[in-house]
C-alpha cells in the first residue's frame, strides 16, 4: 500500500496530512454505472467524470463564504456582513457529541463507504415503493456536501447521477476528516446560521466544541429541515428531533442508556452567545461597510464572502453611552413641543388588536430607556392599557405626566398604535412605563480620542434603522457661535490676546451695494468687552469685528489648518457660522485645541486582516502642526471660561479642565456644543433634517445640545472610562497672570473681577486697574464710547437699532458666579471714584490701512 501527501486549504486553513491510498471508488463506480445504464444515461458516467474531476481538484482550495467582522478597540465584535452567517472551525473544535450526531442521523456508514451508499440506496428504493412516496434519503454526507457545494438543488436524476459521481470523486482526494470538516462548516442550520460554530453561538450561546449532549443532537437534527425544526419557532418539534437524534445515537452506539434517559430528559434550554455585542454602532460600522465596498483594495466581494477582520477605532462602552445620551436627549427637547396624537388606528385598517403582532415585536426581554411599539386595548379617564406583544401593560397618569393632559381619552382610541418606554428614575430606581412618542428632531454625536485622533463614537441619527442618512458625516449644517474660536484663533495668531478689548455696540459693515448689521442675543450690547468675556458670553459683535480685523482670508486658512474643507465664503456673518459643516469636521477641528496645535486626521479603522489573520491594511495617525501650541492653548484655555462663567456653565461640575463652545443659529435652527477635556474631544449637533424648521423658542446650543453632551460625559465617569481627571499640558512659553474680565488690566488694583488667564509669554497686559476703568464699565453701553480707543481696521460705523438695550448680552443665560473664597478677591468701587476724560470722538468708519492690526492688551484709557 502507498502512501502520498496532499496539502489542502479547508476554511483558510492549510493542513497536510498522511494517509493511505485506498481505492474505495470502484466497486461505487460500477455500482453508478449500473444505475445509470438502467436509467439510461449510459454517457453521462464518461462525460460526468471528464467534467466534474478539475471541480472536485477546486475543494483544495475551497473556502465558503464568511463573515465579515468589525471589532471595537478592545477586540469585541460588534457588526457583520456575509451573504451566509458562517464561522469556519476545525473538525477538533467541535463537539465529539456533535459528531457523533450528525453521522448517526445522517449517514451512520460515513466511515465505511465510498461516496455514495447501496445498501442506503437499496433499502430507501424498497421503503418508497411500499409507501408509494419518497419516504426516506439516501444521500450520504459526502453526497451533501457536493450538493451544497457544486449543484443546485434542483430534483432529478440528472442532478443526482452528477451528485454520486462527484462525491467519489471528492472521496478519492480527501480524507474522511476533511470531507465531514467541509459538510459541518457548510451546511445551513436555519436563521441565517451556516455551519455548526454559528448555529451553535446563535441556538445556544456557546461555541460548537462546548455543546452538551442535549444541545449538539438538537443541532444534528436541523440539518435536512432547519426551520420546520427550528428550536427558536417550534420548541415542540425540535425536541422530538433531538430526542430521535438521540435515539440514533444509542443504536449507532455513540451513547449509553443512561446518557439518553438524562438527554432526553432534559429541557430545551436556549442561550444568548456572550461574546456577542449589544447592537450599536450601525452608523460607525455602516462607514466601514462602504469603505471596504468602494475600496480598490477589496470590494463587494471581498467584503460579503472573504471573512475580513476589521479592527475598529470605535469604544463600545462610549458608542452606547453616545447613542442613549443623544436618544434620552432628542426625547426630552420632542417632548417640550407637545404630544402628537397617533397617525395609525390597525382596527380601521381591518384588523384585530387581541391578535395584532407587529413586525418589530421578538422574544427578547423588554428594557429600560428603548421605544417600544404598542397597541392600545382599551382607553379609560384615568388609564391606558396597552399590548407589547405579550405583555400588557396600564399606563396611569404619571404615564403621560408630560403631555399635560388630564386625560387621554380624547387623544387615544383603541386600536392606536402608540410608543412606550420603560423609565427607571436615577436616584430610587424605581421603573415606571410611560407613554412616548418618536422624536421628530434629529441630531449627531461624535467622539473623538485627543492624541490618535481615533474615533471612540459616531452617532449619525436617532435610529439608525429608522433614518440611514448619516448626519455625523454626510450632513452640513451651519455652526453658529461655535465657529467663533476659529475666528479668535487667527487673530491670536496675529498678536491679539484674550485680554484685548473691542467696542460691542450695535454698528453697519458695507457689504457691496448692501450694509450688514449683526445683532446681539436678546437686543443687549456691553460697550468695552474683551475677547475673553465675548467668547464665553458668544457675543456676536466682537466677533464680527475681529473677522473683519483679521481679514476673511486669515480666518479661512485657520479653519482649513484645523481639517474644515467646507465652503466658507469671505462675509461679515462667517464669523457667526453661516458656513456649513459636519460635526465629524468640527470635532476635529477643536481637537486641535485640546492637542497643542496638532490636527489629527480622525479615523475609523486601525487594521484590515483576511481570515488567516494576515494584515491587509494598517492605519496610523496621519498628523499636521495647524497653529503654535502656544496659540492652541491659550484659545483652549479661552473657552475654558464658556464652562466656568459662560453659557456653558451646566458643565462647570465635570471633574478635570474642560473647554468648549456653545452655538446657535439664526432662527434656532441648528443647536450644537463642542467640549473637550485633556484626552477626549465630543461634539453634538441637534436639530431638523429640514434646514429651515426650528427647534423653537429657546432651542440654543445650551439648551438642547449641552445637555447631552453633560450626560456623555458623566456616564463615562461612572464608568471610568475617562480615567482621573486631568489638567491640559501647559507648553512652554505661556504665563499666567491676574486678569481684570471687564477692562483686560492685570489684575493689581481696584479691579471689577479678577480671573486667572493665560498668555503667551510678552503679551499678558501691564496696565493696572482702576476705580475709574472699572466705573466706566458700568456705564450703559452709549455712554462708554467716548472712553474708547478703537483698534485699527476695527468697525465703528454706528447702526440704529431701536431695540438695542444696555447690558452683557449672551447666547444662553450665564451665571454670576460668585468669586471662590480661596482665590483673589474681586475689589468695588467707590461711588464716587471719579471717571477718566474722555478721548476725541472716533470716526464714523474704520481707517482703510491694510496694515495687520495693533493692539494695547486692556483698550480702555
Amino acid at each position: 500500500m502507498r502512501t502520498f501527501r496532499r496539502s489542502v486549504r479547508i476554511g483558510g486553513l492549510n493542513r497536510s496530512e498522511n494517509r493511505p491510498a485506498i481505492d474505495r471508488g470502484g466497486h461505487s463506480r460500477l455500482l453508478v454505472v449500473l444505475v445509470a445504464l438502467a436509467l439510461g444515461v449510459p454517457a453521462g458516467f464518461i462525460f460526468a467524470r471528464a467534467v466534474h474531476i478539475p471541480l472536485v481538484e477546486a475543494l483544495d482550495n475551497y473556502q465558503p463564504s464568511i463573515i465579515t467582522r468589525i471589532y471595537d478597540r478592545q477586540g469585541v465584535a460588534f457588526a457583520g456582513y456575509s451573504i451566509q452567517k458562517r464561522i469556519v472551525v476545525p473538525k477538533r473544535d467541535i463537539a465529539p457529541f456533535l459528531v457523533y450526531g450528525i453521522i448517526a442521523t445522517e449517514d451512520a456508514d460515513f466511515y465505511h463507504h465510498g461516496g455514495i451508499n447501496p445498501k442506503a440506496i437499496a433499502r430507501a428504493l424498497l421503503k418508497d415503493l411500499i409507501a408509494r412516496k419518497k419516504v426516506e434519503g439516501a444521500s450520504t454526507l459526502t453526497q451533501q456536501l457536493a450538493k451544497m457545494v457544486f449543484l443546485n438543488p434542483e430534483k432529478s436524476f440528472r442532478r443526482k447521477m452528477n451528485e454520486a459521481f462527484l462525491a467519489i470523486d471528492i472521496e478519492k482526494n480527501f480524507t474522511k476528516d476533511q470531507i465531514f470538516e467541509l459538510y459541518a462548516n457548510q451546511v445551513y442550520l436555519g436563521h441565517g446560521a451556516y455551519g455548526v460554530e454559528a448555529a451553535s453561538r446563535l441556538f445556544f450561546g456557546k461555541h460548537a466544541k462546548d455543546l452538551t449532549l442535549p444541545e449538539a443532537a438538537t443541532l444534528a437534527g436541523l440539518g435536512r429541515s432547519p426551520m420546520p425544526y427550528s428550536p427558536i419557532l417550534h420548541p415542540q418539534a425540535a425536541t422530538a428531533r433531538r430526542n430521535h437524534v438521540l435515539r440514533r445515537m444509542l443504536e449507532e452506539k455513540y451513547i449509553s442508556r443512561i446518557q439518553f434517559d438524562q438527554a432526553v430528559a432534559a429541557p430545551l434550554l436556549l442561550g444568548t452567545y456572550k461574546e456577542e455585542a449589544p447592537n450599536v454602532g450601525a452608523y460607525f460600522s455602516e462607514e466601514i461597510r462602504q469603505y471596504i465596498e468602494k475600496s480598490s483594495s477589496y470590494g463587494t466581494e471581498d467584503l460579503y464572502k472573504r471573512g475580513l477582520k476589521v479592527y475598529s477605532t470605535l469604544d463600545l462602552d462610549i458608542q452606547q453611552i453616545a447613542e442613549r445620551s443623544l436618544q434620552k436627549g432628542l426625547r426630552v427637547w420632542d417632548h417640550r413641543r407637545g404630544f402628537r396624537k397617533p397617525t395609525r388606528n390597525i382596527i380601521a385598517e381591518g384588523l384585530s388588536p387581541v391578535t395584532y403582532r407587529d413586525s418589530s415585536w421578538d422574544n427578547q426581554p423588554l428594557v429600560t430607556d428603548q421605544l417600544y411599539s404598542a397597541v392600545i386595548m382599551a382607553v379609560d379617564k384615568k388609564n391606558v392599557t396597552t399590548r407589547v406583544g405579550a405583555v400588557e401593560i396600564v399606563l396611569t397618569p404619571e404615564s403621560y405626566a408630560w403631555t399635560h393632559k388630564q386625560t387621554m381619552a380624547d387623544s387615544l382610541h383603541r386600536g392606536d398604535l402608540i410608543f412606550v418606554r420603560k423609565d427607571e428614575d436615577a436616584k430610587t430606581h424605581v421603573r415606571r412605563w410611560m407613554i412616548d412618542q418618536l422624536p421628530q428632531v434629529q441630531g449627531a454625536v461624535v467622539a473623538l480620542d485627543v492624541k490618535s485622533g481615533e474615533v471612540r463614537a459616531l452617532v449619525g441619527g436617532y435610529d439608525f434603522r429608522i433614518s440611514k442618512f448619516n448626519r455625523a458625516i454626510q450632513s452640513r449644517r451651519q455652526t453658529g457661535s461655535s465657529f467663533k474660536p476659529f475666528v479668535y484663533g487667527a487673530a491670536f495668531e496675529k498678536g491679539l490676546t484674550p485680554a484685548d478689548t473691542l467696542f460691542d455696540a450695535p454698528i453697519s459693515i458695507p457689504v457691496g451695494n448692501q450694509m450688514y448689521s449683526p445683532k446681539n442675543y436678546y437686543g443687549r450690547y456691553a460697550g468695552i468687552v474683551t475677547i475673553q468675556r465675548a467668547l464665553e458670553l458668544s457675543i456676536n459683535v466682537p466677533a464680527v469685528k475681529t473677522f473683519m480685523m483679521i481679514g476673511a482670508e486669515k480666518v479661512i486658512d485657520f479653519a482649513r489648518r484645523c481639517g474644515i474643507t467646507a465652503d466658507i465664503q469671505k462675509y461679515p456673518s462667517t464669523a457667526l457660522g453661516t458656513a456649513g459643516i459636519s460635526p465629524l469636521e468640527m470635532v476635529a477641528a477643536y481637537n486641535v485645541f485640546a492637542n497643542q496645535g496638532v490636527y489629527v486626521k480622525p479615523r475609523l479603522i486601525r487594521k484590515i486582516t483576511d481570515a488567516t489573520d494576515k494584515t491587509l491594511e494598517e492605519d496610523y495617525p496621519e498628523l499636521s502642526e495647524a497653529t503654535q501650541a502656544q496659540v492652541a492653548y491659550e484659545m483652549a484655555h479661552t473657552m475654558r471660561g464658556t464652562v466656568e462663567r459662560g453659557t456653558a456653565y451646566e458643565a462647570h461640575t465635570i471633574p478635570g479642565e474642560i473647554a468648549g463652545k456653545t452655538g446657535t443659529t439664526n432662527g434656532f435652527t441648528d443647536a450644537w456644543f463642542m467640549g473637550f477635556s485633556s484626552d477626549i474631544c465630543i461634539g453634538v449637533w441637534v436639530g431638523y433634517d429640514d434646514p429651515s424648521r426650528s427647534l423653537g423658542g429657546g432651542g440654543t446650543g445650551a439648551e438642547v445640545a449641552l445637555p447631552i453632551w453633560i450626560d456623555i460625559f458623566k456616564k463615562m465617569d461612572e464608568k471610568k472610562l475617562r480615567g482621573a481627571p486631568r489638567s491640559f499640558e501647559v507648553p512652554p512659553g505661556i504665563v499666567f497672570v491676574p486678569m481684570d474680565l471687564q477692562s483686560g488690566r492685570r489684575g493689581i488694583g481696584p479691579c471689577g473681577r479678577i480671573i486667572q488667564e493665560a498668555f503667551i509669554a510678552g503679551q499678558e497686559p501691564d496696565r493696572d486697574c482702576s476705580g475709574a476703568s472699572v466705573a466706566v464699565s458700568k456705564l450703559p453701553y452709549y455712554l462708554q464710547r467716548p472712553y474708547y480707543q478703537p483698534k485699527e481696521m476695527e468697525p465703528t460705523q454706528v447702526a440704529t437699532d431701536p431695540g438695542a438695550r444696555p447690558g452683557e448680552s449672551s447666547e444662553s443665560p450665564a451665571p454670576n458666579v460668585e468669586q471662590p473664597a480661596n482665590s483673589t478677591p474681586e475689589f468695588s468701587v467707590p461711588a464716587t471714584a471719579p471717571l477718566p476724560v474722555p478721548t476725541t470722538q472716533p470716526p464714523a468708519t474704520a481707517p482703510t490701512t491694510t496694515q495687520p492690526p495693533t493692539t494695547t492688551a486692556g483698550g480702555m484709557l
